[in-house]
């Protein structure tokens, strides 16, 4: 049953873009000669007063066809007939649209939290080397860990883990004022009463959060999420991700599957499908954006590249171009797709 709810999940937040792209469109009045949620043979269809709405039969992705969008322009509602920054709009909005329903989805699951962790250090492990004046103390918040941003109380332990080097620079929030501490050694390790290693705080638990602090927590838990891709490449860059921890539709679909069978009530799994969901809608949208040609971002910043020739050599980069360059982009992503849908399986069949 969860594979089933997963994928359909997973179909919706396509859906969910693909609608961002059609109401950014209808803005704009570019045409959209056909809106379809899901992929493959159409199993429903409406004949709107331009645009043709289509229920496919494969509930994965979905797709709106933009008037001109093969780079020709055939009239005034031609994609390419518009103005450079409402293209921008028109390809960003789809992302926009997974963040805002990203947001959302958040809000609904911190609404139901009865507490929320914090970031403020409420006390420390007995024997923790590095409490004082020029270390750390009670009351402060981690603001920044080696140069990274702490939204949440779950960053820290992640940021000082993945912390090049023996030593590692937190900025805490003390008092009012930022206090950097430096070059301090700072790594998990055994504590008296443990059994495994650990860095030796404890943190203050807001025990009665008022909407202004879940609003508040929520958009930083966005901010985080949103952070995890560029975080990842830095991974990749550093060595310390691979491939393996790349997931795709199957991969995703699998932890959405586990999450919800292992729920203990039925509540529990609705409330991990629905954070499941966030993210995964978020991660779409910040993966679109990449200036990778095929994708959203790749479109983006070709349309850019085109207006810096037109203004630098008073002459337009060919629409062809951009096709070709689109469509080998696609291609390159699909066998890319393929790659890691083929590595998932062997990962989940390993398990």
């Amino acid at each position: 049953m969860f594979i089933a709810i997963s994928i359909l999940i997973f179909g919706l937040i396509i859906a969910i873009h693909e609608l961002g792209h059609f109401i950014a469109a209808r803005i704009f009045r570019v045409g959209v000669p056909e809106f379809a949620i899901g992929m493959g043979p159409k199993l429903l269809k409406k004949q709107g007063k331009e645009t043709l709405y289509t229920l496919r039969a494969i509930p994965i992705g979905g797709f709106c066809a933009l008037d001109g969008d093969d780079n020709e322009i055939s009239s005034d509602r031609s994609l390419f007939a518009k103005p450079l920054w409402q293209r921008v709009i028109i390809f960003a909005s789809g992302s926009l649209m997974n963040i805002l329903v990203g947001f959302l989805l958040l809000l609904a699951f911190f609404s139901t939290m009865t507490s929320l962790p914090t970031t403020t250090l409420s006390g420390f492990a007995e024997g923790f080397p590095l409490e004082g004046q020029h270390g750390f103390m009670v009351g402060d918040s981690f603001h920044r860990i080696d140069g990274s941003r702490v939204y949440q109380n779950a960053n820290i332990g992640m940021l000082l883990d993945l912390a090049p080097g023996d030593t590692i620079d937190v900025e805490v929030i003390r008092d009012g004022q930022r206090v950097l501490l430096q070059n301090l050694p700072l790594r998990r390790q055994l504590f008296e009463g443990s059994d495994t290693p650990r860095f030796g705080f404890y943190f203050e638990v807001n025990e009665h959060p008022t909407f202004s602090d879940r609003f508040t927590y929520t958009f930083h838990n966005l901010l985080d999420t949103m952070r995890q891709l560029p975080l990842t490449l830095r991974m990749f860059a550093r060595g310390q991700a691979g491939i393996e921890d790349v997931s795709s539709v199957v991969g995703i679909v699998y932890i959405m599957n586990q999450a919800g069978t292992t729920a203990p009530t039925a509540d529990i799994a609705f409330w991990r499908m629905v954070m499941l969901m966030a993210i995964i809608s978020v991660s779409v949208a910040m993966v679109n954006m990449l200036p990778i040609p095929g994708l959203d971002g790749g479109r983006i910043f070709l349309m850019l590249v085109s207006w810096v020739v037109a203004r630098v050599f008073r002459r337009e980069l060919s629409r062809k171009v951009e096709g070709y360059i689109n469509m080998a982009g696609i291609a390159l992503l699909l066998g890319l797709m393929i790659f890691i849908i083929f590595n998932d399986i062997i990962q989940i069949a390993g398990r």
